[in-house]
């Protein structure tokens, strides 16, 4: 359990419904197995409190199981000392940047070491793993600008990982072409999208990804509202509707050492192609993959 936060509330009542669940799911660990959780996150220790397995805690603070020690970071990528019950375990180097990262590497040390694996192979292992696709993926770059993909759609990992992307690239700017998904998550956790997007120099905000939700939710909540939002905390936001408007936008305005990153769970991925096949200059794409991303 990384994490336990307000999402899906067109699914669960409240953060109270969503902590039960986890807590279900919890029950169904055989008393021999592990649950491996974040040993800082407040819900998540509410969701374990009557687990019959073995509970593992991650983090940085001291009483934490498998701790992260002795941290610092180059461009964004960490590298720290994993500590096992306050003894040395492993020596980690991410080429995945984001402090996030470093809690989900935590993780992964736990659950490997679990399966048998010995701390040289966790840290081999970890020091290879280039990211997974759709998570602040390098889509191309051409004519001085980056051109970023991600998955983002829920406001904690829409800030993480835009400190994560200001970090590592050190942009001019940081344009981030958001795309909100479900209309409902969007209406419940307004404000707190509205405030996500402090590291993005601009934010562009196409029409809502329609999903799950009934047609009448559309009437509560647009696109329109997270701009004016995002604004009202400060930031510098706009709507545009079509895909083709954002395109024409931004082939307009980007210029050499700006990052684009597309963000969001729907198709808002198609801008970033449409964008780097519009930006002249020698055109460095990366291949296309299509592992599928619905989950």
């Amino acid at each position: 359990m990384l994490n336990i936060e307000e999402d899906h509330l067109d699914c669960y009542k409240d953060l109270g419904a969503i902590i039960e669940a986890f807590r279900s799911f919890l029950a169904c660990v055989s008393v021999d197995g592990i649950a491996v959780v974040n040993g800082e996150d407040r819900n998540v220790a509410a969701a374990v409190r009557s687990a019959a397995c073995e509970v593992q805690t991650f983090g940085l603070p001291d009483g934490c199981m498998w701790r992260a020690v002795n941290v610092g970071a180059e461009r964004g990528l960490y590298r720290f000392d994993v500590a096992l019950t306050g003894r040395d375990f492993a020596r980690i180097e991410l080429r995945v940047p984001g402090l996030h990262n470093v809690y989900n590497a935590l993780a992964a040390c736990a659950i490997l070491h679990h399966a048998g694996l010995a701390p040289l192979q966790i840290a081999d292992a970890l020091a290879a793993f280039d990211g997974a696709y759709r998570r602040m993926t390098v889509k191309g770059r051409a004519r001085g600008v980056t051109v970023v993909d991600d998955y983002a759609h829920h406001p904690t990992e829409i800030q993480v990982t835009l400190r994560a992307l200001r970090d590592r690239y050190t942009p001019r700017r940081l344009v981030c072409v958001f795309q909100p998904h479900q209309h409902s998550r969007t209406r419940f956790l307004l404000n707190d999208f509205a405030r996500s997007f402090a590291a993005a120099d601009e934010v562009v905000v196409p029409d809502i990804y329609f999903v799950r939700d009934s047609v009448r939710e559309k009437d509560y909540i647009s696109s329109e509202d997270l701009a004016s939002q995002i604004r009202l905390q400060g930031g510098r936001a706009q709507y545009l509707r079509t895909f083709v408007q954002i395109a024409d936008h931004l082939a307009a305005t980007l210029t050499d050492g700006d990052l684009l990153v597309t963000m969001g769970a729907g198709n808002v991925w198609e801008i970033a192609d449409t964008i780097l096949d519009r930006l002249d200059g020698n055109l460095q794409r990366q291949p296309r993959d299509e592992r599928d991303v619905s989950a």
